[in-house]
């Protein structure tokens, strides 16, 4: 057994910030020794925690403090004395897409909403937590148990919400709780929710990358890596020059994906080890890899992003002239919804509402693979009851981006909290 490495008094912090009744979304702050504080539900009420979290995240790349960056909006209910009952409420999990932050539905208005539709009975009090996309990499798909893009996989539909639980007054049972997603965060949703399936009872999603291989099989993801190659002005002379800074909008997105489905070390097993020192209160933590396995085809592969152990390189699922390289597109599609469904079986969805928001207008071609999803998920042998909600722009204002968030998030708070129940 290799010992890999030790970090020295590292603390992985969970920066919570509530939101009610404040326009001001706040900012993170140093993690502070005590547990943290909560102020009146009329003002920003930001809990700084020092706390081991998440030994799965301790691979990330370009994540040195290995924080998963979260807001949570808490609803007055559910504060303790002497500033409410400390009511238990439902809880929501909500996913930005591609670049986006903790605060990207706050920045949209989900604060706003949430207190007008609690406040007149549109929608029952509910804790809303919003993680952070990674922004370097075009983020990782919420996805893979690879050291490098984190384990989301382990997080998402598991510790975190082990993690809230404990921390907040929730209705611990999966008929009180829902995941949703915008873009990537979609795919996200989708993802946790079928790999935890006794963990949610609903899901409401917008455009995603939810059909990497498109409805005819060829495209998908596979049209927009021809994308990737013209913003980067690469063909098959200098394609191995693939950009990894970061400059690239959907360039970082197949890095991001990459990392999550075809880094060039595929299995690691690792454990780690929390130490505390009771002299001075700070805890290592020491971490043990066991066993690599790699991809020998470097047909694909873009190497030096990272230099050191485990190989930090990736492989494309593409080559130089835009073709899919099967031996690394396949280890993708394993990671395609339809894949990870049938592979979790159709009872994983079965009892789940689904919600799903789309626009011929979205990016990336989103639109095409929302539809592609929705066709799998409609018809036999799955035939769920999918809620689709078509919705467009009009002339100077299309639906290209995310203008109409607004909108559509009142339409989810409504139908999560018609899941729930009473």
């Amino acid at each position: 057994m290799l010992r890999y490495s030790k970090y020295a008094a590292l603390i992985l912090m969970l920066v919570i910030v509530f939101v009610s009744g404040c326009s001001d979304r706040g900012t993170n702050i140093p993690a502070q020794p005590e547990i943290g504080y909560i102020t009146t539900p009329q003002d920003i009420k930001v809990s700084p925690a020092v706390h081991d979290f998440f030994p799965e995240m301790v691979f990330q790349i370009r994540n040195q403090l290995r924080l998963l960056e979260v807001a949570v909006y808490l609803p007055d209910v559910a504060f303790p004395e002497p500033y409410g009952p400390a009511q238990a409420v439902p809880l929501l999990i909500l996913l930005p897409p591609q670049d986006g932050d903790q605060f990207y539905y706050f920045n949209h208005g989900l604060q706003q909403l949430a207190d007008e539709m609690i406040a007149d009975g549109t929608i029952q009090p509910m804790a809303i937590c919003c993680l952070s996309n990674d922004k370097v990499f075009g983020g990782y798909f919420y996805a893979g148990h690879y050291p490098p893009a984190g384990d989301y996989d382990a997080v998402i539909g598991d510790a975190l919400i082990e993690y809230l639980n404990s921390r907040f007054p929730l209705m611990n049972t999966p008929a009180k709780r829902g995941v949703g997603g915008t873009g990537q965060g979609a795919y996200g949703a989708f993802r946790a929710a079928m790999l935890h399936s006794d963990m949610f009872s609903s899901i409401s999603v917008t455009d995603g990358p939810l059909d990497f291989d498109g409805l005819d099989g060829k495209s998908g993801l596979m049209e927009l890596f021809d994308d990737a190659l013209t913003e980067q002005s690469l063909d098959a002379s200098n394609f191995k020059s693939f950009d990894t800074s970061g400059a690239w909008h959907i360039s970082r997105m197949f890095v991001g994906g990459s990392y999550a489905f075809s880094p060039h070390d595929t299995l690691v097993y690792w454990h780690s080890a929390i130490v505390t020192d009771p002299d001075d209160f700070t805890e290592s933590l020491d971490i043990f890899i066991d066993s690599t396995k790699q991809i020998n085809d470097t047909t694909t592969l873009i190497r030096n992003i990272v230099n050191q152990s485990p190989d930090f390189d990736f492989h494309l699922p593409f080559d130089g002239h835009g073709n899919t390289y099967m031996p690394i597109w396949s280890m993708w599609l394993n990671n395609n919804l339809e894949n990870v469904l049938a592979n979790q079986g159709s009872a994983s969805l079965a009892s789940m509402d689904i919600q799903i928001h789309t626009t011929p207008d979205a990016r990336y071609g989103f639109y095409d693979q929302t539809k592609s999803w929705i066709n799998t998920m409609k018809n036999p042998p799955y035939s769920y009851n999918v809620k689709v909600s078509e919705y467009s722009g009009y002339e100077g204002n299309p639906a290209t981006h995310d203008q109409y968030l607004y909108e559509i998030m009142r339409d989810m708070l409504k139908f999560h909290s018609d899941n729930f129940g009473d």
